[in-house]
């Protein structure tokens, strides 16, 4: 992980926006103030890997700023996009710890500043923190059927509805400038084929088919939804 900037003022939990929205929104103080003094913070630039699929496992991530994705390789060594972070959201937390590595790769989409906590401290305040253990279960819960969800549809959506729903997905995840606007979150074409599920050819096809239709607009990288409703359908 990269090193803070010298300098740099690290932000205290208890007075952190992003913590409203993160399996730290009902720790205590107590809890809150001990994660100020334990955590790092660092800094990655667009592109960057924050953390590799099958590396060893030495802490997690609390997303305070940017945009992540994160991945699995399948056996033929293609990714698959499983999910995005922002902020407040968590990365490194389903490590395995029986192999005590991570099970999947993170890179930030954009610059991205992210709060860094070692497992063994990380997992004392769990213990010590009820309140910090329920929320993680309910983050394991959240991520186990979002899991299950995306593994249904790569087994029975055709191509053209799961690029229609990757590019929902990409518009859940981020949201977009406003209405008929676009999309916060821009992804390359192989990007989108590995949310999706496909290959590259085929989302370049279906997004020049859905903007021949008026359902969405492509401006280079950028997308507009200009008709949610067909999409949807």
């Amino acid at each position: 992980m990269q090193k803070p900037v010298s300098g740099q003022i690290i932000t205290d939990c208890s007075n952190c926006f992003t913590k409203n929205c993160s399996v730290l929104k009902n720790c205590t103080h107590e809890c809150l103030d001990l994660i100020t003094q334990l955590k790092k913070v660092g800094y990655f630039i667009a592109g960057q890997r924050i953390l590799m699929e099958g590396s060893t496992a030495r802490g997690i991530y609390f997303i305070e700023s940017g945009q992540v994705k994160l991945y699995k390789s399948d056996n033929r060594g293609q990714d698959i996009i499983l999910r995005f972070g922002g902020p407040g959201d968590v990365i490194g937390i389903d490590a395995s710890e029986e192999k005590n590595e991570y099970e999947v790769s993170a890179m930030a989409i954009v610059n991205t500043t992210v709060c860094y906590l070692d497992y063994q401290s990380f997992m004392a305040l769990a213990k010590r923190f009820p309140e910090l253990s329920i929320e993680l279960l309910k983050f394991y819960r959240k991520e186990l059927a979002e899991i299950e969800q995306k593994s249904l549809k790569l087994a029975t959506m055709t191509v053209p509805q799961k690029v229609a729903d990757a590019i929902l997905t990409m518009e859940a995840a981020f949201g977009s400038e406003g209405p008929q606007k676009p999309l916060k979150l821009v992804l390359s074409r192989q990007d989108m084929a590995s949310l999706a599920g496909t290959t590259k050819e085929q989302v370049s096809k279906i997004v020049s088919e859905l903007n021949s239709q008026n359902i969405i607009e492509t401006r280079g990288k950028l997308i507009v939804i200009l008709d949610p409703e067909r999409l949807k359908e």
